[in-house]
């Protein structure tokens, strides 16, 4: 997963992507475990580019996107939110959520 920040987000969404964003922090210990879940996922959904963006070093943007609480995982389609997901949850909820895009 390539940590990005808003202005990379942007870009990808100007492309009409199909995106799965990972807010997150280092010293979130729930994002920590939700890392290598994602990262499994990632492996097989190869239409999705999957990034992060560290909130600490983004904090603004994260609170434009509505970024309350750490891990947030959105899923784009271009510009359009599909889904958002907020705190740790079990594999194949993000795997539902990726559904959705039919990919």
């Amino acid at each position: 997963m390539e940590n990005i920040d808003g202005v990379k987000l942007r870009q990808l969404q100007d492309q009409d992507s199909k995106l799965l964003v990972d807010f997150w922090a280092p010293w979130c210990g729930p994002c920590r475990s939700l890392m290598p879940v994602l990262e499994s996922i990632e492996d097989n959904r190869t239409n999705v580019k999957f990034v992060k963006i560290n909130i600490d070093e983004n904090m603004e943007f994260a609170l434009q996107m509505g970024v309350t609480s750490v891990p947030t995982v959105m899923i784009f389609e271009g510009k359009n939110l599909v889904n958002k997901k907020v705190g740790l949850n079990p594999k194949n909820v993000y795997s539902d959520l990726l559904n959705s895009l039919n990919v």
